[in-house]
């Protein structure tokens, strides 16, 4: 052999290596880039998975509200009815309690005929002998007396 064949052996052994090599060193940059994806799928499926609970937690949490708010109007509705059948039954209270004094002033009209008010005026109305609002308090005569009699020392 000669010296030239022995440096082409040589220089096809070098290139075998460095190919050996950048063939090495290209498969473990995959292999790291395919476990780096690997991570990064994992990691975003925790995540997901992280956001899928929070949106789980949140709904349950609306679902919650709106049971109670369900559960207050159900309350608020009983409520309603009770107080609407109450008020039925003080109007019918009212009713009757105004038919009983419309037949006790029907029979006390029969036993006194006499002693009958004129038409239009009320008890309610201040037309009642004793009703306060008919008669002036005595302070209030005494000033309109010594006013009409004094009316430089009148209060105005």
């Amino acid at each position: 052999m000669d010296g030239l064949t022995i440096l082409w052996i040589v220089v096809a052994l070098a290139v075998l290596v460095i190919l050996v090599a950048l063939i090495a060193w290209a498969s473990r940059r995959s292999s790291k880039r395919r476990a780096e994806q690997e991570e990064q799928e994992a990691y975003e499926a925790r995540a997901s998975a992280a956001r899928a609970e929070k949106q789980q937690a949140a709904a349950d949490e609306v679902q919650a509200r709106a049971r109670k708010a369900q559960a207050v109007a159900d309350e608020k509705a009983a409520e309603a009815r009770r107080l609407a059948a109450g008020a039925t039954e003080r109007r019918e209270v009212a009713q009757q309690a105004r038919t009983e004094a419309d037949e006790h002033r029907i029979r006390a009209e029969g036993l006194n005929p006499g002693d009958e008010q004129p038409a239009g005026k009320h008890w309610a109305d201040g037309h009642h002998p004793d009703d306060p609002r008919r008669q002036p308090w005595p302070e209030t005569d005494q000033r309109q007396e010594n006013e009409r009699h004094n009316p430089k020392h009148s209060r105005h």
